[in-house]
């Protein structure tokens, strides 16, 4: 339904905007009065974009003609308003925050920011994504707070009543760090919340042995896990309709949620499963949770943490919330029912000058090209009928009935070179391991080169395969764009790329700033690779 339809290979998104922002800047379409009142670093950033992104190399790089980014460009910077919107194939990269700063810095330069209609936004996969992140996690103490900051630490111990000695001074393990102190035996007991990490976990092979180093594994869930069969103890929480409590989605709007039925049995909500637990040990309780009974306790302290700082809520309560219909932060005496826009001329960027900073952010290949042997790109993701690890959805028939099984989306061109079609069956393989039996589904929605599967299934984990790669400053996986083979009862060694083939696939490596291995290709190929 596009007016315009950008299939770039995959995971040449931050080249893209980098290129982009090349032309827009060259044209003379940037909004000038915008990056002088409103941003930092532009000169440094101008230099990096010119001498890096050219039109025509960004070209060879994304598949995309430089005419079509041309009118891209034009379309973007001429546009009264322009949003751009992005989702997991954006961030669940190994470069996807510098891909997310990237699209910031198009809107900045074009001045897309801070007006109705004009914005950068994260369309997020779960409906409290942006709460969570708010409220403190291993990478920041409640309220976007610094655990390297003196200050914030000291402020923060004073708000809550404990020790500063007691805040940590350095951000929590991540992912992955998580499995290496495991392996280690640093880390001896894991209590998995409303997670399940045996279906998404991207190298599976290495998290079981993990797992299975482990002296106790708690899981705490609503539901049935792959996870929680193999926990030594299962705390069995509330879900949605049984507590209450406040959600934050990705335009920062919090809405109150009230408890429509008890939970189950001996079931207790997420807090008060912490409350309890923490009794059992001497002070805690008194000293995290003094006088906290239900939800409306740690959203009254949320409340007071929350003040002063740019996701202040201070000004919120669950009455006002229901009446307005959902209420964006900041909400305080200056915004006493929200702020719709962020960043407009009334409110400076949290930073040192109050300025959007531009970055200069490179774009890198993908770390596994494909090559002889595995000459396909995987992609995974989502299907609408099944919800991430099918917790929730494999009980429900009507859904369970529509996507029953994963299935591999293939383009037909490459179905041809199989000898299959839909509804026929395939193997899928990786350097990493093989899945057996998947249903094939023929696409044109598909590219040539690259499959799609979702990651769902249990019975064919294709989180088995893919790479265990994360992002340097995120930790966010990379669940994407991993060299693959298919094999087919009639082809059992797969796809074999011709001559021509094999060279257009060597011509998209670029090497920039790092080496990267490239498989041989095959001496009768003659092939000429250039740097």
């Amino acid at each position: 339904m596009a007016d315009m339809y950008v299939p770039i290979n995959p995971r040449s998104d931050l080249a893209l905007m980098n290129t982009l922002c090349y032309i827009i800047l060259e044209q003379g379409w940037e909004n000038e009065k915008f990056i002088a009142e409103r941003t930092s670093g532009y000169k440094e950033f101008r230099k990096h974009i010119f001498e890096n992104y050219k039109p025509q190399d960004v070209a060879n790089i994304t598949g995309i003609d430089v005419k079509d980014l041309y009118e891209l460009a034009r379309v973007y910077a001429k546009a009264d308003k322009a949003m751009s919107a992005w989702t997991m194939g954006v961030n669940q990269s190994s470069i996807g925050t510098d891909t997310v700063s990237a699209i910031c810095n198009l809107a900045l330069i074009t001045g897309n920011l801070g007006k109705q209609g004009a914005t950068a936004l994260s369309i997020t996969g779960q409906c409290n994504a942006m709460g969570t992140r708010e409220t403190g996690f291993t990478s920041s103490l409640p309220g976007y707070r610094n655990f390297a900051s003196s200050y914030d630490r000291q402020e923060y111990a004073t708000l809550v009543n404990v020790p500063v000695e007691d805040v940590p001074t350095k951000r929590g393990y991540s992912y992955p760090q998580i499995i290496d102190a495991i392996e280690s035996g640093e880390i001896k007991a894991l209590w998995l919340v409303a997670t399940n990490p045996l279906v998404s976990f991207p190298d599976q092979k290495r998290l079981r042995r993990a797992l299975n180093k482990l002296e106790l594994l708690v899981v705490q869930d609503a539901f049935k896990s792959e996870s929680s069969l193999k926990a030594d103890v299962v705390f069995s929480a509330a879900t949605w309709s049984e507590k209450e409590g406040t959600y934050t989605n990705s335009e920062r709007r919090c809405n109150y949620a009230r408890k429509a039925v008890e939970p189950l049995a001996d079931t207790k909500s997420d807090f008060h499963i912490v409350l309890e637990f923490s009794k059992y040990f001497e002070g805690v309780n008194e000293k995290l949770f003094p006088n906290w009974e239900q939800p409306i306790d740690a959203f009254n302290e949320w409340k007071k943490v929350s003040s002063g700082r740019l996701c202040d809520y201070s000004g919120m309560s669950y009455k006002l919330i229901e009446e307005l219909g959902g209420i964006q932060w900041p909400c305080n005496e200056k915004y006493p029912k929200g702020k719709a826009r962020l960043y407009d001329e009334d409110m400076p960027c949290p930073t040192d000058d109050g300025k959007a900073k531009l970055l200069a952010l490179d774009w890198l290949p993908l770390s596994e090209p494909c090559n002889i042997s595995f000459p396909l790109t995987l992609n995974t993701g989502r299907t609408v009928e099944q919800w991430h690890t099918r917790t929730k959805t494999k009980t429900i028939s009507i859904l369970n009935d529509l996507a029953p099984e994963a299935w591999i989306e293939i383009n037909p061109l490459d179905a041809k070179k199989l000898e299959v079609s839909s509804g026929d069956r395939i193997d899928i393989s990786s350097i990493r391991g093989r899945i057996s039996d998947i249903i094939v589904r023929e696409s044109q929605n598909i590219r040539q080169g690259s499959i799609f599967v979702p990651f769902h299934y249990n019975e064919q984990l294709i989180n088995t395969i893919t790479k265990a790669e994360f992002d340097p400053k995120s930790f966010e996986p990379n669940f994407k764009q991993c060299a693959v083979q298919l094999h087919s009862a009639k082809v059992p060694n797969g796809i074999k790329l011709k001559e021509q083939e094999i060279s257009g696939v060597l011509e998209h490596i670029v090497i920039k700033n790092e080496s990267i291995l490239v498989q041989k290709a095959s001496e009768s190929s003659k092939l000429k690779i250039k740097d």
